[in-house]
């Protein structure tokens, strides 16, 4: 027969073990303990719920600061005070504003509404490839949402949801055939969701110093992504400045895997890369009903880079292109198309 002392040690170390069993239930397999010999269970039970009750420490959110890009010559410093080298130039008929500028030394070729704010369609893009590159590497992979399936206008093509897809292809997608469906997943992998990269694009706006630039999709297709030449010049510039980016921007095709089945040929929209027209560099086009025809070229011959930003072109971007260039190269700017 069991003592009174006895009795009360059994329904201690009763309570003991039932504190323990409720503890680890609560903390998952991550909470177990092992009761060594000579352990006072009383103790020892108590251990996983003071880590229960340890706060979470979030990560910082990516992207929260300016990354590590080398800050660009030229056109983070355009000064829109001096007089344009071309100031006579007269495009017919005029785009609805534009910027042509020396990407090295930031002195500014010719102008119309250098700061008038407007739609850009896809020029989205380039902040959107910035910030990407920043987010995942070269080996990283995306998983592709379904909200990928979903964006409309124009398609890289074979996302399909839950598939496993290299940044470097969604990224080809992006820049070479301006991929929405890129954009989106690429969104959606890098923030969680496209509100949250959005708001990333909007951050690194203002840290860029782009006062006429704001974004609601990174895509570029909704009409209320707008910014202004100037703005664009800069982040032309930044772009430029980033490696990766300016490899896949000057490709005028690339093959793909896009996670299964068949490798996909990307094909640019620079119809200055497609006819080969001399030292095209790239970099992005852009259209929509609302924003028009939009371009933001790169022209380099021998040492020289120009970079062209043209905004509502009312017949053709890329002859608005050629048209500066070659007044550009009389002017000793860069050297004549061979």
């Amino acid at each position: 027969m069991l003592t009174r002392g006895r009795r009360r040690r059994r329904r201690v170390a009763g309570l003991a073990r039932l504190t323990l069993l409720l503890a680890v239930l609560a903390g998952g397999a991550g909470a177990a303990v092992t009761l060594l010999p000579g352990d006072d269970p009383r103790v020892r039970a108590a251990a996983p719920v003071e880590r229960l009750t340890t706060p979470i420490v979030e990560r910082p959110p990516v992207q929260a600061t300016v990354g590590p890009l080398p800050d660009p010559a030229g056109a983070a410093r355009v000064d829109l005070g001096t007089p344009a080298l071309l100031a006579d130039l007269r495009l017919r008929p005029a785009p609805r504003a534009g910027l042509a500028f020396d990407l090295e030394d930031g002195s500014v070729l010719w102008r119309r509404g250098a700061t008038r704010v407007l739609p850009i369609a896809s020029l989205t893009k380039l902040m959107t490839g910035l910030l990407a590159v920043e987010r995942f590497g070269p080996r990283d992979r995306v998983r592709i949402s379904r909200l990928a399936d979903f964006a409309g206008g124009t398609h890289m093509g074979g996302l399909l949801a839950g598939r496993r897809v290299r940044a470097e292809a969604l990224l080809q997608g992006l820049m070479i055939s301006s991929g929405n469906d890129a954009a989106v997943a690429l969104a959606v992998g890098g923030a969680g969701s496209v509100k949250a990269w959005v708001q990333r694009m909007n951050q690194r706006a203002r840290l860029l110093g782009l006062t006429c630039t704001s974004f609601v999709d990174p895509s570029g297709l909704d009409p209320r992504n707008r910014s202004c030449p100037a703005d664009l010049a800069a982040l032309a510039a930044r772009a430029m400045a980033e490696p990766r980016l300016r490899r896949i921007a000057r490709r005028r095709f690339a093959r793909v895997w896009p996670g299964g089945g068949r490798k996909l040929t990307l094909r640019t929209t620079n119809h200055l890369l497609r006819e080969r027209y001399p030292g095209a560099v790239g970099l992005k086009t852009g259209f929509t009903n609302a924003a028009g025809h939009c371009l933001v070229a790169i022209v380099e011959r021998g040492s020289r880079r120009i970079g062209i930003v043209i905004l509502g072109s009312k017949r053709d971007a890329f002859a608005d292109v050629r048209r500066i260039a070659r007044e550009a190269a009389r002017a000793g700017v860069i050297a004549p198309a061979a």
